[in-house]
């Protein structure tokens, strides 16, 4: 039995050119977290990191923060959808379903609440795997079967304990399958994962068990309500 603990990159850069690399508050939210495991006597059998920046950065800070010396073992099946890709594939659709919603590409990433909206029903059509505008780089079914091949070697390893430095999309994946949850109701919950929280698994011979999900109190502990982040 492993009991596996997904770990959510901190607050990427949002509006920016470059989404994939941590803002200062994903900096120090990561850094939090390390700093907590370290007060909680937290070890490791095994640690892993997606390929990208905010995940690489997210692990780094945090590795480092708790004095964790072991290796870190970067691995693609934890990287997260090509959200860009997405918003390509279906604004276009989207946009002419919901007229009533003003879209503007220019500022699209400028208003968090109308990006939001749109972004949920973007992820709806591609959950259905609707035809987009464009071709998707990866279907929402081969999205799921990466990820949880990947979960399915960190269980197969013999680790009992193993952190995985990952995203929203695979969080929900594996919240998924867990749950037994259509993948709407997945992605209910997926807007609800904030920023460098915590979840647990245990995987065993039938799967995942889900033991605690969003965990944050690394970041209550710090009395700032502006750690608390979702994009």
């Amino acid at each position: 039995m492993t009991t596996l603990i997904l770990a959510r990159h901190g607050q990427a850069s949002f509006g920016a050119r470059n989404y994939d690399e941590l803002s200062p508050m994903g900096e120090r939210q990561s850094v939090l977290l390390g700093e907590h495991w370290q007060r909680c006597g937290q070890s490791f059998d095994a640690v892993y990191s997606g390929d990208m920046v905010r995940q690489r950065g997210t692990a780094a800070r945090a590795l480092l923060a708790m004095s964790h010396e072991g290796q870190l073992t970067v691995d693609t099946a934890f990287n997260e959808f090509d959200h860009q890709n997405l918003i390509r594939a279906y604004l276009p659709l989207v946009a002419r379903e919901n007229p009533e919603i003003a879209v503007d590409r220019n500022t699209l990433f400028g208003d968090r609440k109308i990006f939001q909206r749109l972004f949920d029903l973007i992820i709806a059509c591609w959950v259905s795997e609707r035809e987009g505008a464009l071709p998707v780089s990866e279907p929402w079914s081969a999205f799921q079967t990466r990820c949880l091949d990947g979960l399915r070697r960190i269980g197969e390893s013999g680790a009992q304990r193993v952190v995985v430095f990952t995203s929203g999309g695979v969080i929900t994946a594996a919240l998924q399958a867990a749950l037994h949850l259509e993948s709407a109701a997945a992605f209910r919950l997926n807007w609800h994962i904030l920023n460098a929280s915590v979840h647990t698994f245990k995987l065993g011979e039938r799967g995942a068990g889900l033991l605690r999900f969003n965990d944050i109190a690394h970041l209550e502990l710090a009395q700032d309500p502006g750690l608390l982040t979702y994009r």
